[in-house]
């Protein structure tokens, strides 16, 4: 059993990457979950503050406060996914999902070829879901469109 996984991060104090928004997508199966994490009890200095500001406006629209689940229960969430290996795009996410799930067997999809998602979803692919929060604003942004991007590509691919 696989699954795609894509988020979506904030910046903590000492250049720490936090998960912010998350998706699963099964590859064979086409279950899917999505999650936004609460980072209001995230420690934040002078450069994460200025960082997530950025992020926000010009980018996710997701500010640290909003969120349907506390970041506590971050761990509690990965370790629920029942999957021997989970795909991921770039080394960064696999390496911050590795810290909390160390026994899943994480794949950078970028080894297997998968290209940049502007070119998976150049047009914006309108056929490919979003999430609810993101509808009003740019869904490529949106980590629930990528896990579904991601898929088709890994599907046809592989």
């Amino acid at each position: 059993m696989s699954a795609i996984v894509d988020i979506q991060c904030v910046l903590g104090a000492d250049n720490k990457y936090m998960i912010k928004e998350m998706s699963v997508v099964d590859t064979e199966t086409w279950a899917c979950q999505h999650w936004i994490f609460k980072n209001s009890n995230s420690k934040q200095d002078n450069k994460s503050r200025k960082t997530n500001k950025w992020l926000e406006r010009n980018y996710h629209q997701l500010s640290l406060e909003y969120g349907d689940v506390e970041y506590e229960e971050l761990g509690r969430v990965l370790n629920s996914l029942k999957f021997d290996c989970i795909y991921v795009k770039g080394e960064q996410k696999k390496q911050l999902l590795m810290e909390h799930i160390p026994h899943v067997a994480l794949v950078n999809i970028e080894d297997m070829g998968c290209p940049r998602l502007d070119q998976i979803c150049g047009g914006g692919d309108m056929t490919l879901p979003c999430c609810i929060f993101h509808m009003e604003f740019n869904p490529k942004q949106c980590t629930f469109y990528k896990v579904f991007a991601i898929r088709k590509w890994f599907i046809n691919n592989s």
